[in-house]
């Protein structure tokens, strides 16, 4: 029964792979594929049987050889990123079989790029700034398929709300965003920010840059206070001091390191001064050591980036020879603008006067020495524009050198010490301009006045006279009827009415605006008199020239000031006088008469009438 069913098996699988092998069918070897944009997806489709394979939904551009190759370019601007490709097995007009390939397409692009370039070195990720230094930055986004789809935007300080910075300008261009900031002293306190740049493009990617910048006062380098000369000549039995006194802006803490080549005699610093001294029997001991060279380094002490000086010089022994000697030098006070004068005495036994060199170091602009007398004359006269606005004097620190032919020299530091001093000359000249202004002024005012006085009495008296021979005219006239007809008199009547009414319409019409003339005139009187007044105070200063005393007086430049401020209104009523001056009807007559008289003549019109306001 077992070998009966076996082989009851047996023949059953046989006959459903016969069955298999003649039905048709259609076989694919990859149904489910994954493929970036740009490359090409090549499938094998097989075929069992009779029946012809047609393909649907396929993509553009795809390919189904006779062979049974499906092929298909996947293109950089594919719209769909899921594809599913039917095959049909078809055999006259019915349908056999079905299969299906599904391609997914991924994206062939990378997030947006940087390229970045900068006007300052990047220090530990950080751009280090200082004060007035400016940092240009320029950021570029792009993308590896389309630049032009990348937009960038911005933000300071980790704040995606904060899109300004102080004095700093950015300006976003299409992908390109530039960034220019000179830091001032206030963001010392602040010390640290940022910078933040996003990329996005069209795919959606997003990139983000971070700029950190740090800022920090400027490490100025220390100095010497005086210069150090290169060559110095050893004395015996006298004291060599050199001052090599360093001065550091931003009083750093320092530390001074010396190197001599012996140490006879025992030289050393002290408060900033190099000191040796040595008797005749240690420059014999050591002649064959001379010169001797001397190196000097000075260094910052505990700042992030120290800041190290240094200075050789060479020290000679003296031979026989005595070397200049400057008898008189001192720290002197000068002041501004008033000139410094000093003849400075010098001693030399071996050498003639004239034979002897002469500089001064470190010596302010404009300052000149020249040798006289067997002395040398010191001049200088301190500029107004050495102090700076917070009136702080200025220390000029320098050294005078003398050196005779054989090269021995003789060296002293000195100080001047400018101080501010008002600057006399244009306090001269603002008092010249306001005397100036004001007796142009007070002139002209004069002229009006004697002129409207002039006038108002004519006019008074004028009015006095056409009033009576309205009297008279206007009695004769009612007295008429006394005159017997036919009489010259009883004719004249009529003639001698008309005449009274004349008379007393001019009275009534011609003279109604006299009280104008006692008003203006009045105005003009009073600042005549104020401009008078205030010259009158100012002589009392005895102002003669810019070297007068009382220019540096205070209470006469507060005055001055005061006056000057006054002035601007005094300018302006003089204006208002004048042009209700000019609008007077006499004076308008009189202006006509003036331009045609200038005409004829070939000139242009002056005086009085004709001021030029616009100067005023």
């Amino acid at each position: 029964m077992t070998k009966k069913l076996a082989l009851l098996n047996l023949l059953l699988f046989l006959f459903q792979t016969l069955s298999a092998q003649d039905s048709p069918s259609l076989r694919i070897s990859q149904k489910f594929i994954e493929a970036k944009v740009g490359e090409q997806v090549e499938i094998k489709i097989e075929q069992t049987g009779q029946g012809s394979i047609v393909m649907k939904n396929a993509p553009k551009n795809a390919e189904l050889s006779d062979e049974g190759i499906f092929k298909w370019l996947i293109p950089a601007t594919s719209e769909d990123s899921k594809i599913t490709v039917e095959f049909f097995l078809i055999d006259s007009t019915k349908l056999i079989d079905i299969e299906s390939v599904f391609i997914k397409i991924i994206p062939d692009y990378d997030p947006p790029k940087f390229f970045i370039h900068s006007n300052q070195e990047l220090k530990n990720g950080f751009y280090e700034l200082h004060p007035g230094q400016t940092i240009e930055l320029s950021v570029l986004g792009y993308a590896s398929q389309d630049s032009s789809k990348v937009i960038l935007d911005h933000f300071f300080n980790d704040n995606e709300g904060e899109y300004h910075i102080g004095n700093g300008k950015v300006e976003i261009i299409h992908n390109q965003l530039t960034f220019k900031w000179t830091p001032l002293e206030i963001h010392l306190k602040q010390k640290y920010f940022s910078l933040t740049v996003n990329a996005h493009d069209t795919q959606g990617q997003n990139s983000q840059q971070v700029f950190l910048f740090i800022i920090t006062r400027k490490n100025e380098p220390p100095y010497f206070k005086f210069p150090v000369l290169d060559e110095y000549l050893m004395h015996a039995n006298e004291a060599l001091e050199v001052d090599l006194t360093v001065i550091d802006p931003d009083q750093d803490s320092l530390h001074f390191n010396m190197n001599i080549p012996t140490s006879e005699g025992n030289p050393k610093m002290s408060n900033g001064k190099f000191y040796w001294k040595l008797n005749q029997y240690q420059i014999d001991k050591l002649k064959k050591q001379f010169p001797l060279k001397v190196e000097l380094e000075v260094s910052e002490v505990g700042t992030d980036d120290p800041i190290t000086i240094t200075k050789t010089f060479l020290i000679k022994r003296s031979i026989k020879n005595e070397p200049p000697r400057i008898l008189n030098l001192q720290n002197e006070d000068v002041y501004e603008g008033l000139p410094f004068h000093r003849t400075i005495f010098i001693q030399d036994v071996n050498d003639d006067f004239s034979d002897l060199k002469f500089e001064i170091i470190g010596a302010p602009q404009g300052m000149t020495w020249k040798e006289r007398n067997d002395a040398v004359e010191l001049d200088w006269t301190p500029d107004y524009n050495i102090i700076g606005i917070e009136l702080k004097p200025k220390k000029f620190d320098m050294l005078m050198v003398a050196e005779d032919p054989d090269g021995s020299i003789d060296q002293r530091a000195f100080t001047l010490t400018v101080h501010h001093r008002e600057n006399t000359e244009i306090t001269y000249q603002s008092y010249l301009d306001y005397r100036d202004e004001a007796i142009f002024l007070i002139d002209n005012l004069s002229e009006m006045h004697i002129d409207l006085e002039r006038r108002e009495t004519r006019v008074k008296n004028l009015k006095k006279g056409l009033s009576v021979m309205t009297m008279l005219f206007a009695g004769y006239t009612a007295a008429g009827n006394v005159f017997p007809d036919g009489t010259a008199a009883k004719q004249a009547v009529p003639y001698i009415g008309i005449m009274a009414a004349i008379a007393g319409g001019a009275n009534a019409f011609g003279f109604n605006d006299l009280n104008k003339y006692g008003s203006l005139r009045s105005q003009i009187f009073l600042l005549q008199q104020k401009l008078i007044y205030v010259l009158a105070i100012l002589r009392e200063y005895n102002i003669d020239g810019p070297s007068s005393l009382n220019l540096e007086n205070a209470e006469f430049r507060d005055q001055l000031s005061s006056y000057e401020q006054w002035m601007v209104q005094d300018k302006l009523n003089f204006k208002s006088y004048y042009n209700s001056y000019k609008g007077m009807n006499y004076i308008q007559k009189r202006t006509k008469k003036q331009v045609k008289r200038s005409a004829r003549m070939g000139k242009a019109p002056e005086g009085l009438l004709f001021i030029d306001l616009t100067k005023i």
